[in-house]
């Protein structure tokens, strides 16, 4: 090969790499314009998001009819009549969605016989709610905050829900004790983010009551959680 033909050879090398090279240089000053301009944030959002895998705290559900019985006391029926069915129905949702060989009784007929039975239903045992619900499993949640008030600075307008959530076995009448237990709870905006001023408290009390469905659902069923903390389901 010339001397000629060698030059020749070098400048269209060149020439091939100088775009790649600029489209590097491009990205980078993107992300650090985007760093200057947003703080970390902006590398945040595109850094890829990691996961883990989180098994079931209960995962024996299988097949099993499961009936969703909301306890709640008098100042937070006051603030909201409905607040036992909305809870209810969230909790019913997350977890047909990701228990689908488990049956779940209908929150309408648990609503019937909460309001419209006659019966003292929160004097029976969690087997005479099965019995007369027709399920196997009682998941009793008791609805310890039910607000549209910051815990720490009470001016802030947030949703919170907190309650005592467990399980009873309600074919075995000889067993009182609960088959699992936990406490959850649910903030919107989440905990660390600013307070929402444009949307009213029944919105901010349906998003905290979705995520607090969400959350008792993932206790009986394997998920991915994100690392950075949010859920990949």
């Amino acid at each position: 090969m010339t001397t000629t033909e060698i030059q020749e050879a070098n400048r269209v090398s060149r020439g091939t790499r100088i775009p790649a090279m600029l489209r590097r240089l491009t990205f980078y000053s993107l992300l650090a314009v985007l760093q200057f301009s947003f703080g970390c944030q902006a590398l945040y959002f595109l850094t890829p998001d990691e996961t883990k895998d989180v098994k079931a705290e209960y995962g024996k559900i299988g097949k099993a009819t499961v009936a969703v019985v909301v306890w709640a006391d008098h100042p937070t029926l006051d603030v909201d009549p409905k607040a036992r069915r909305r809870v209810c129905d969230a909790v019913i949702y997350e977890m047909k969605r990701n228990l689908p060989d488990a049956k779940f009784v209908p929150a309408k007929k648990i609503a019937d016989f909460q309001e419209n039975s006659g019966l003292d239903w929160q004097g029976m045992s969690h087997h005479d709610v099965a019995r007369e619900l027709n399920s196997d499993l009682v998941l009793r949640i008791d609805l310890l905050e039910y607000t549209t008030r910051a815990a720490d600075t009470r001016e802030l307008r947030k949703g919170r829900v907190h309650g005592s959530v467990s399980l009873y076995d309600g074919s075995d009448a000889a067993r009182p004790d609960s088959l699992y237990t936990t406490d959850i709870s649910a903030t919107f905006p989440p905990s660390g983010e600013a307070s929402i001023t444009d949307m009213d408290e029944y919105d901010l009390l349906r998003a905290a009551i979705e995520q607090f469905g969400q959350a008792v659902a993932k206790k009986f069923y394997d998920h991915k959680e994100s690392l950075r903390g949010r859920d990949a389901r």
